[in-house]
């Protein structure tokens, strides 16, 4: 995996918290591209984002949040943890990116290889992910070790074409959270799990 703090560095500046910053389109599509950008160039690959799919895919997405947000503010930081999952699976299951060419320098057998158009959206949630956690925890994301495990890949690429949800329970693990498989992309569902 590329490193987490890299990408966050990548991320567009703002004046806002990252949290309100992330629900805005204009900051939202310059961090998508800044990461798309910033993993090309690691990768030797070139990517065009579709900005039409990828303002459907945010609309959706603040959709999801809404109707999932927890009235109980001491599920806050889980919430927070959950609210990637969402866009990782409107991002897997509309992708906004298309390879122009490479991976060149992506190392062979690597999940960056494997998929470069989902380990970049990934990557992306991640680095989001990672700087609000940062600003409003003062906490830094840890991220499992199966990142790099090209199986793990195969697998969340071959249940998320048939399930998009299936990228929310991805994303989950990558947290280190156990996701409840039945409905990966419910939060209340996943907090069930860990009670």
């Amino acid at each position: 995996m590329y490193d987490l703090q890299d990408l966050i560095a990548a991320l567009p500046p703002s004046n806002k918290p990252l949290r309100i910053s992330v629900r805005q389109l204009h900051w939202f599509r310059a961090a998508f591209e800044a990461c798309a950008r910033l993993c090309g160039e690691r990768m030797g690959c070139r990517f065009a984002v579709d900005d039409a799919k990828l303002a459907r895919i945010f609309l959706r997405w603040l959709r999801a949040i809404d109707a999932q947000k927890p009235r109980n503010l001491r599920e806050r930081r889980d919430f927070f943890d959950f609210v990637p999952s969402l866009v990782l699976c409107e991002l897997i299951a509309d992708m906004p990116l298309k390879t122009i060419s490479g991976p060149s320098l992506a190392e062979p057998g690597s999940a960056a290889a494997f998929w470069p158009e989902g380990y970049v959206c990934t990557q992306f949630c991640l680095a989001v992910h990672g700087a609000a956690t940062q600003q409003e925890f003062n906490v830094r994301s840890e991220i499992d070790r199966m990142v790099d495990d090209v199986r793990s890949w195969y697998s969340f690429r071959e249940n998320a074409s048939e399930d998009q949800n299936f990228a929310a329970g991805f994303f989950q693990k990558l947290l280190g959270h156990e996701p409840n498989w039945f409905m990966p992309a419910s939060f209340q569902a996943r907090m069930r799990v860990n009670e």
